[in-house]
């Protein structure tokens, strides 16, 4: 029997697969780009609600796959809890604590014992972590409370919401803006992205498309090296990324949840 959750599981892992989030996959059917957000797909009752028809033929559209074949992918348990490589449980620790040696491992998962179990509304990729907002710095942006679902293994592209921990410092969150010496321009503070913005001012200043742009991989070159958290000269507001420093990681964020 075919249960909600696994069309949404589906869907996740068909998007996944070509790069888009659950509101780039929105987006691009020419959706409100919260239509497929983990918070809609439950109902006041916490049952798991069905998508809306129209709404999934316009993601299969853009998928690039025929209603007839996700049925038949789903009858034929393709998707299945053993195979479709998606998680509602995963490891999780607020912002503030996400600072020290040890919390990840050297293929930038979390490891340790400070990381706690959560359970997500909706499914995330295998290997996804999350972040919970535990400061209200980043609104309207980030809503204090919700949390990020991050990937470690995807390479952050031009414009991407990113998150960079480090292990003597303060994690930044923030858009990652694809030049050189990479930066990232962060959420909250007098930056960009201050709470003092207005949303239109956001929106000019980040288009909000996952998948923009093309794959950046993390390897900065010999050159360069700047300093943990330090600003650009010409732009304060941007963080600089550290060439090759010790215990910095920059990883893509792909869903927000509330």
């Amino acid at each position: 029997m075919i249960r909600p959750e696994d069309v949404w599981q589906a869907l996740d892992s068909l998007a996944l697969e070509r790069g888009l989030t659950p509101s780039g996959l929105a987006r691009a059917a020419g959706l409100d780009a919260t239509t497929f957000n983990p918070s809609r797909r439950v109902g006041a009752n916490g049952a798991v609600r069905w998508p809306a028809m129209n709404s999934l033929l316009r993601a299969l559209a853009v998928l690039r796959v025929s209603l007839s074949t996700f049925g038949q992918q789903l009858e034929r348990g393709e998707d299945s809890a053993d195979q479709r490589q998606t998680v509602h449980r995963m490891r999780s620790l607020p912002l503030s604590r996400l600072k020290g040696a040890g919390l990840f491992n050297e293929a930038g998962h979390p490891a340790g014992l400070e990381w706690e179990d959560i359970t997500l509304p909706g499914a995330a990729p295998l290997g996804a972590y999350a972040v919970r907002i535990d400061t209200d710095r980043m609104e309207p942006i980030l809503r204090e409370g919700s949390s990020l679902v991050v990937m470690p293994d995807l390479p952050p592209r031009w414009s991407d919401r990113v998150l960079m921990v480090r292990s003597d410092a303060e994690p930044v969150v923030g858009i990652w803006d694809g030049l050189f010496p990479p930066g990232i321009m962060p959420f909250g503070g007098n930056g960009p992205f201050s709470p003092s913005s207005t949303v239109q001012e956001v929106a000019s200043r980040w288009s909000g498309e996952e998948g923009a742009g093309d794959d950046v991989p993390l390897s900065f070159g010999s050159e360069g090296g700047s300093e943990v958290g330090a600003g650009d000269a010409q732009n304060p507001n941007r963080v600089l990324v550290p060439d090759h420093a010790e215990g910095v990681l920059v990883q893509r964020i792909i869903m927000v949840t509330v």
